[in-house]
């Protein structure tokens, strides 16, 4: 081989070295969180509406001096504490209050519990936890109590009410078992609103003009799970997560699939623990929120859990802190509730992925070498030419 060959070869040879460190293995993805809200009550679903801004349902402050009644919390005091709250270019306000609210001795409330958007216009549930009759009756001193367990729709700060869900389960009690209402999450669908009613153990469909539809019920399975998240998949097919009673079995938890033609429901994916929320991202991926990883009797923090196409799940950020709310914004990063059961110190994270540092230097190493044998390139050319 002459000089100009082994020049050439030298070359070609730190070019590909240089390719093959920028093409090496990726790493596992590292994600960062930011605190983007603050101060927020009992925040719990959260979702971005068509002005870009991120909207946020806060089920509630303590209510002293209300009406009270017991429930599976222990009493709760009725109140108009709960709000929505828009967070956009880093403001945050509270564009809805007054809302209704229950809430216990120890903070925890059960008012305004998620947001969605359906054909530009937002929706919001409140939720209860009880047996409707309770509105009018232990809590009927305080005439807003009627509003609990109910669907409405928002334009700023002007609120309509457009579904009555605490009356259906009265009616219809699609599971047939205890009357029980306590809506928690919901989403946009094809025909108006999916509401997970975690109380009635049921998915129902509500229209814009606010008739409401059973879709599918859920079996308590022995330990009283209850519905919880809701997303729509890219098949179009309604999944829900499921938050697991007492005992709160670790890895207990089922998403189920239901087909939006037969409302035939069947086990999508299984081994998770106390799922609050569901989103699905743009990769295609199903994306869990779990409230605590150990089960609610061992206490400690959630996570955000990747569904692999094998059934086995993989973390992308642990360590949150009573998390109920999981939306995934256009830039692709997390959007999540902490602090859910808690007054005055609520938080939205934003969970974005960021190059590890090992990444980086394969990146600037390999971008080296590439200068270094295209300079040496030139620097022989010069000597032969």
């Amino acid at each position: 081989m002459g000089i100009m060959g082994r020049t050439r070869a030298v070359a070609l040879a730190g070019s590909v070295g240089a390719l093959a460190i920028l093409a090496a293995p990726a790493q596992a993805t590292v994600y960062a969180s930011t605190v983007i809200a603050s101060g927020l009550d009992n925040p719990r679903g959260l979702a971005f509406g068509p002005d870009g801004a991120l909207y946020i349902a806060e089920a509630g402050a303590l209510n002293p001096g209300g009406p009270t009644v017991v429930g599976a919390e222990g009493e709760a005091a009725f109140g108009t504490s709960g709000a929505i709250t828009r967070l956009f270019q880093g403001t945050q306000t509270r564009t809805v209050t007054g809302l209704p609210s229950l809430t216990n001795a120890a903070g925890t409330a059960s008012g305004p519990q998620d947001v969605a958007f359906y054909n530009g216009v937002g929706y919001f549930v409140v939720g209860l936890g009880n047996n409707p009759a309770v509105r009018t009756n232990e809590l009927g001193s305080a005439p807003e109590a009627a509003n609990l367990a109910s669907l409405y729709s928002f334009d700023g700060g002007a609120v309509t009410k457009i579904a009555d869900l605490g009356s259906y389960e009265a009616a219809f009690n699609p599971t047939g078992d205890q009357v029980d209402s306590n809506p928690y999450h919901l989403t946009a669908g094809p025909s108006g609103l999916l509401v997970v009613d975690a109380g009635g153990n049921s998915l129902l469909s509500v229209t814009d003009a606010g008739t409401i539809s059973a879709v599918s019920t859920f079996a308590d399975m022995g330990y009283d799970a209850v519905p919880t998240g809701v997303s729509v998949g890219p098949d179009g097919a309604f999944y829900v997560g499921q938050l697991t009673g007492f005992p709160f079995p670790p890895g207990g938890a089922n998403v189920f699939r239901i087909d939006p033609t037969t409302n035939t429901q069947s086990v999508f994916a299984t081994g998770f623990t106390n799922i609050t929320d569901l989103a699905w991202g743009a990769d295609g991926s199903l994306y869990v929120l779990q409230f605590t990883d150990a089960g609610l009797l061992n206490g400690g923090t959630g996570s955000i859990q990747k569904l692999n196409g094998d059934g086995t799940f993989s973390l992308i950020y642990g360590g949150l802190a009573a998390p109920t709310g999981l939306e995934i914004g256009a830039d692709g990063a997390f959007y999540v509730t902490q602090f859910s059961a808690s007054a005055g110190i609520g938080q939205v994270l934003r969970i974005a992925a960021v190059p590890e540092p090992a990444s980086w230097a394969m990146m600037v190493a390999g971008f080296g070498l590439l200068g270094c044998a295209l300079r040496r390139r030139r620097v022989t050319v010069r000597l032969i030419g």
